[in-house]
């Protein structure tokens, strides 16, 4: 008489759902994959909704960082809703955690450099100027 041994179908699925679980759960990553995200989140929390009365309230803020060096584009935040110290922090840190992805990636990119468009105070909102208007970049917080 030979005995089969008898495995369930459901059964395997979980224990490999386990032990992946237990390994994620003994070697995390040393940092967070989200942290940029996490960070931009922030950014967008602080410039909000950017609200102006005038061209004079607006200003532009690089922003991230390529591989190849400068910054990925240009925000338009409002000096009337904004705190240009804390924004200028979170950008700081947004373009820190995004040289170290763009490092541990292996990324490339275009190599172009962004140049500020300027702000403009459009419908009551800072706003990008359009590329292309012959505009003169504004103050950089």
């Amino acid at each position: 008489m030979t005995i089969k041994p008898f495995l369930c179908p459901g059964l395997l699925a979980s224990l490999a759902v386990l032990v992946m679980a237990s390994a994620c759960a003994r070697n995390p990553p040393a940092q967070a994959p989200s942290s940029s995200a996490s960070l931009m989140d922030k950014i967008r929390a602080e410039v909000g909704d950017a609200a102006c009365e005038g061209p004079q309230d607006c200003r532009s803020i690089a922003i991230g960082a390529k591989p190849c060096g400068g910054p990925d584009g240009y925000l338009a935040w409002s000096a009337r809703r904004s705190d240009a110290v804390r924004l200028r922090a979170l950008v700081d840190q947004y373009a820190a955690a995004r040289k170290d992805e763009n490092q541990r990636a292996g990324a490339n990119s275009t190599c172009v450099f962004e140049t500020n468009p300027g702000v403009t105070c459009l419908q009551a909102r800072c706003t990008l100027r359009a590329r292309g208007q012959g505009s003169v970049p504004d103050n950089d917080a």
